[in-house]
C-alpha cells in the first residue's frame, strides 16, 4: 500500500453490522492511513480484514481539488462462524432440524448438534457424523487456508459409542484369553478401531492388529503365549484429512 508522512488523523467514516460481519468505511489523505481509521472503528488488525478502496486519494492543485481516499474494510468470519453457518446450511438442505454450538478449543474446532433431528444425524454407529465432520474440515481447509482439525457430535453420542467399544474391547480380550483363540471383530471405522487398540493396548494378556481391506477392516485381538513379553497394541492410525495429516475420521479432499 502506498502512504506518506503525516500526523495522524481521528478516525472517519461509517459502520455496520449485517449477518454477524462487522465493516466499517475510513477516509485519509492515503490508503494506509483510511485503512488503519477504518480498523479503529471495529477493533480489527489488518490481517482480519479484507479490504475494498472506495476512492482513491489526490492530491490539492495549489490547494483546489484535492480529495481523501477512501476505503471499506470487513472483517473476515472466524472459523467459528464459518462452521456454524455451513453446518446449519447443509443440515437444512438435508431436510433434518438441529442447531450446531461451535467452539473453538485452539487447536480443535468441536461442534455439538442440538435438537429434535439429531437422531438421523448421528447415523449408525455414527456414520452420518463422521461424513459430517468430513466435509466440514474440507470446508475450513478451503476457507481459511490452513488445516483445521474438526470434531462433530451429537447429544453425547462420541462418549457413549466409546464407553461402548471399549467393553467390546475388554469382552473380546476375556474370550480370547479364556478359550485361547483369535478373536475377530465386527468391521469399523478408522476411529473406532483406533479406540480398540487403545482399550487393550496395557493388557499384557493379548494384542490386537487391523485385518482386511477399506470396508471390511476389522479388529483381531490374539492371546499371547506364557513366554511372550508383554508389548504394546498396534494402534491404529487413521487416515490422511483433507490436509494430508493424520485426524481421526477424516478423509483426504478429492
Amino acid at each position: 500500500m502506498r502512504g506518506v508522512p503525516g500526523a495522524a488523523r481521528a478516525p472517519q467514516g461509517t459502520r455496520s453490522q449485517s449477518d454477524g460481519v462487522t465493516a466499517a468505511d475510513g477516509t485519509g489523505r492515503t490508503i494506509d492511513e483510511a485503512v488503519e481509521n477504518a480498523l479503529r472503528q471495529i477493533g480489527a488488525t489488518r490481517d482480519e480484514v479484507e479490504v475494498e478502496v472506495l476512492q482513491e486519494p489526490k492530491p490539492a492543485l495549489l490547494g483546489f481539488g484535492g480529495r481523501e481516499a477512501r476505503v471499506r474494510v470487513t472483517r473476515r468470519p472466524t472459523a467459528v462462524e464459518r462452521a456454524k453457518a455451513f453446518l446449519d446450511t447443509t443440515i437444512g438442505m438435508m431436510g433434518y432440524r438441529a442447531a450446531a454450538d461451535v467452539t473453538d478449543a485452539g487447536d480443535r474446532i468441536t461442534v455439538s448438534l442440538k435438537g429434535r433431528d439429531v437422531g438421523p444425524l448421528i447415523g449408525r454407529h455414527g456414520r452420518t457424523l463422521d461424513a459430517l465432520e468430513i466435509l466440514l474440515a474440507i470446508h475450513l481447509q478451503r476457507a481459511l487456508g490452513r488445516r483445521v482439525q474438526v470434531t462433530v457430535d451429537a447429544a453425547g453420542y462420541r462418549a457413549r459409542r466409546e464407553q461402548a467399544l471399549v467393553a467390546v474391547a475388554r469382552r473380546a480380550a476375556e474370550r480370547a484369553v479364556a478359550g485361547q483363540t483369535v478373536v475377530a471383530l465386527d468391521p469399523m471405522e478408522p476411529r473406532e478401531r483406533r479406540i480398540v487398540h487403545l482399550a487393550l493396548k496395557d493388557d499384557s494378556r493379548v494384542e490386537t492388529t487391523s485385518e482386511g481391506e477399506a470396508e471390511h477392516r476389522h479388529v483381531v485381538v490374539r492371546p499371547k503365549s506364557a513366554g511372550e513379553s508383554r508389548g504394546a497394541a498396534a494402534e491404529e492410525a487413521p487416515p490422511p484429512d483433507a490436509r494430508g495429516e493424520d485426524v481421526d475420521g477424516q478423509r483426504p479432499e478429492e
